[in-house]
């Protein structure tokens, strides 16, 4: 009898041995993507948006199976609307990759997943201390960093030493004066080479303000204090605008700065109507290396990067802006959480962020991940210039970011079109920010 108990459970337990593991059950994600990588550098099979993203995806849902990767990309003026619109909707995407200057609203309202909560400790130990610490919002990890930018200037010098008046830019330390920088802008336009607006910047929506923020911070000023008050109140604040508004009035910046868009900025630059431009590693590597590649550019095209210039006894630091990957709180179940995080390792691992940054020339948020360009020597300048310059306060974190970042574009095209002086156009921006910041 007891050897037919024993045979029976043996039995049993092969069969449980030899069945086929049982398959796990089905799992939807949506992912939704910034352009960032639309074109990236060294994968030139990608050329539209959401491509390489897809093709993460379809890599992630090959090891397995039982996972459904649903990805949408966004243009950069659709991610300041679609996603509000999907959260007001109660239908947020699982994951979106954005910046911070956007996320961190998103974690304000709290309606984001703590990733403290759901992240080894081995990956958060591998992120940039300053850079979780920019993305803890209320004592959570409103999303997890990836990569991050820089914003200096962008001189196409080619046009300077054409005109006889390359040596106005400072290629040895990198650094200028307001003054200096104001005499080579005049002297570019009035060369006769076709120059005709030489720093080529738009007012006509949030996404160029670092290129106008950028004078101000050169001028002493600030937008956010570091307590996230405003500084529109703050002289130096003022000196930088007037700075901005005389270079507009002189005809130094384009005509057009109130209505155009991006694409008309670069345009500029290709064709040499403007010789400078805002940007960093980024547009450099990316933005002026495929339109050479597409045949866009139609004059000799140098680039060097420089900073932004400052009053004398003033210090202009470097603009760094982070993206990362926030994941909406959308009542998962543990189980659909667990592969959710899952893909966003996979989506954040030291390897991809290598890959990211090579096709994006920004920095990555992992140490593991290394200096991935380290054999550009614009890299590793721009990296020499952040360390000694040092970085300006953004406020990315700051309650209200996004509410007075969007309040700031019809200030300054009034000033531009002369319907504000600059001291109005402030008064009015620190009433409208004490409102924001007080709700």
């Amino acid at each position: 009898m007891k050897k037919l108990q024993l045979l029976l459970v043996f039995g049993a337990m092969l069969v449980v041995l030899l069945a086929p593991a049982q398959a796990q059950d089905p799992v939807t994600i949506t992912y939704w993507t910034d352009p960032a990588l639309a074109q990236p550098v060294s994968l030139p099979q990608f050329t539209q948006l959401a491509e390489f993203e897809t093709w993460q995806a379809e890599q992630f849902m090959e090891m397995h199976p039982h996972v459904t990767v649903e990805v949408r990309g966004l243009d950069w003026p659709d991610l300041a609307t679609v996603v509000p619109t999907a959260l007001a909707a109660g239908d947020p995407p699982d994951i979106l990759k954005d910046y911070l200057g956007r996320t961190s609203g998103y974690g304000v309202e709290g309606v984001t997943v703590d990733l403290f909560q759901h992240l080894p400790q081995e990956d958060l130990d591998d992120l940039l201390p300053g850079l979780v610490q920019l993305y803890t919002i209320d004592g959570a990890l409103h999303a997890m960093p990836t990569y991050f930018w820089n914003h200096a200037m962008i001189v196409n010098k080619a046009l300077f030493d054409q005109a006889g008046l390359g040596d106005m830019i400072p290629v040895d330390d990198r650094d200028w004066t307001l003054d200096e920088f104001y005499a080579a802008a005049t002297a570019i336009k009035e060369a006769g080479i076709g120059v005709d607006f030489p720093y080529t910047l738009q007012v006509a929506s949030e996404q160029g303000d670092y290129d106008f923020h950028a004078f101000i911070w050169g001028a002493g000023g600030e937008i956010w204090n570091p307590d996230c008050t405003t500084g529109f109140d703050n002289p130096k604040t003022l000196a930088g605008l007037e700075f901005v508004n005389k270079l507009y009035q002189e005809g130094l910046i384009n005509s057009d700065a109130t209505t155009a868009a991006y694409a008309d900025q670069t345009n500029n630059l290709f064709t040499g109507k403007s010789a400078i431009m805002g940007g960093g590693m980024g547009v450099l590597n990316n933005t002026i290396g495929n339109a050479i590649t597409n045949g866009e550019v139609t004059v000799e095209m140098d680039p060097v990067i420089v900073t932004y210039p400052h009053a004398e006894g003033e210090v202009s630091g470097l603009g760094v802006g982070p993206s990362g990957f926030a994941v909406f709180d959308k009542g998962r179940s543990d189980y659909e959480m667990e592969w959710v995080i899952e893909f966003l390792l996979f989506l954040n691992s030291s390897e991809s962020q290598v890959t990211y940054t090579q096709n994006n020339s920004q920095f990555p948020a992992r140490a593991s991940a290394g200096v991935p360009l380290a054999e550009d020597e614009n890299y590793a300048l721009t990296l020499s210039l952040i360390q000694a310059r040092g970085t300006e306060n953004l406020g990315l974190a700051c309650p209200g970011f996004y509410e007075v970042r969007i309040s700031q574009p019809p200030h300054w095209q009034a000033m531009f079109l002369g319907q504000e002086t600059p001291e109005q156009a402030l008064e009015a921006l620190n009433s409208e920010a004490e409102f924001i910041l007080d709700m």
